[in-house]
């Protein structure tokens, strides 16, 4: 298993770099590049722009640019500084990876509780009417944007019946606790974690429908073995490694899914950042947090790997033998 996890290392890095030199390419792509905003600046003159350009290095070629800005990346942990606001771009997303990681945190949380719960109770109880009410939560789930759920959502429970705070991470003006912290994460972290609820519920549910008519649970049955033991110890387990791939394919969606619930809920997190980037033509800081994002990403699929190869034996010795 270690000489697994080392060959996907050693897959996972030049996969990183792959994604960042694309994108790099793609920004340089774009009409009027890095400095397009400044051009259309008249208070901008020729001179001080071919200054903006040079200190950026934006006069060399692109395949140079790149390896300029690779080499601080690597060696120094550097990725420069915005052109909008001057700041380091490290300390812009250190600032707000942490609020990232703790919304994408507890959407995970309540997606793999409610999504994993309400699959086994679906299976277990086919066609009863528990099961049809998880499948319509599921359907709508699935058919609603994640922007007008976070829309309605503040009409009714900000506007209407004034439960929750509708943006940001806590309250103005009072003092910090957290209370009021769990207030305003719980709105933005349901939202996002809906649209895997209703996903993984029905995976789960069709996984577990099928392990359930396999053989062995026959004989688990027919030994004595009782329900709950028979569910939970050789069913669930069996019925959760196709799930748990299912899931490390929706981490980048996650994240790409925060973009848009911490711009609705104004959450100060890398998705808001990375969409103020995106609109204000930020390139320094849109290559500083695809290349976080992706190494996160990368770094997580890894992590769902290795949980599955410990439930599943066969995929264990496999890859040993490999």
């Amino acid at each position: 298993m270690v000489r697994y996890i080392l060959k996907r290392l050693l897959e996972i890095i030049p996969l990183v770099f792959l994604v960042s030199l694309i994108c790099f390419a793609l920004m340089q792509a774009t009409p009027g590049g890095p400095t397009a905003m400044l051009s259309n600046n008249p208070l901008v003159s020729s001179d001080d722009m071919a200054r903006v350009q040079s200190n950026y290095g934006l006069d060399k070629p692109i395949i140079v640019q790149y390896g300029l800005w690779l080499k601080r990346v690597l060696l120094h942990a550097d990725f420069s500084y915005s052109y909008v606001t001057g700041e380091p771009v490290l300390e812009m997303i250190a600032q707000r990876l942490p609020a990232t990681l703790e919304l994408m945190g507890a959407a995970f949380l309540f997606a793999f509780l409610f999504g994993i719960s309400g699959g086994i109770i679906a299976a277990l109880r086919r066609h009863s009417k528990y099961d049809r009410i998880i499948t319509l939560v599921a359907l709508v789930g699935i058919s609603i944007p994640v922007f007008w759920l976070g829309l309605m959502s503040m009409m009714l429970f900000t506007v209407k019946w004034r439960l929750l705070p509708s943006a940001g991470m806590l309250s103005l003006g009072v003092p910090f606790s957290i209370i009021d912290h769990l207030r305003h994460l719980l709105m933005p972290s349901l939202v996002l974690s809906l649209l895997f609820v209703a996903s993984w519920s029905r995976y789960m549910r069709a996984s577990l429908t099928e392990v359930m008519s396999m053989n062995y649970i026959d004989v688990a049955r027919a030994k004595g073995a009782s329900r709950g033991s028979v569910v939970f110890r050789h069913a669930v387990r069996n019925a959760a490694i196709p799930v748990l791939t299912v899931i490390a394919l929706n981490l980048p969606a996650l994240f790409t899914g925060s973009v848009i619930t911490e711009t609705v809920f104004a959450w100060p997190g890398m998705g808001r950042l990375f969409y103020d980037g995106l609109v204000r033509q930020d390139y320094t800081r849109l290559m500083g947090i695809i290349f976080i994002a992706s190494s996160l990403i990368a770094c997580l699929n890894l992590i769902a790997d290795t949980l599955h190869g410990i439930l599943d034996p066969r995929i264990r010795f496999a890859r040993e033998s490999g």
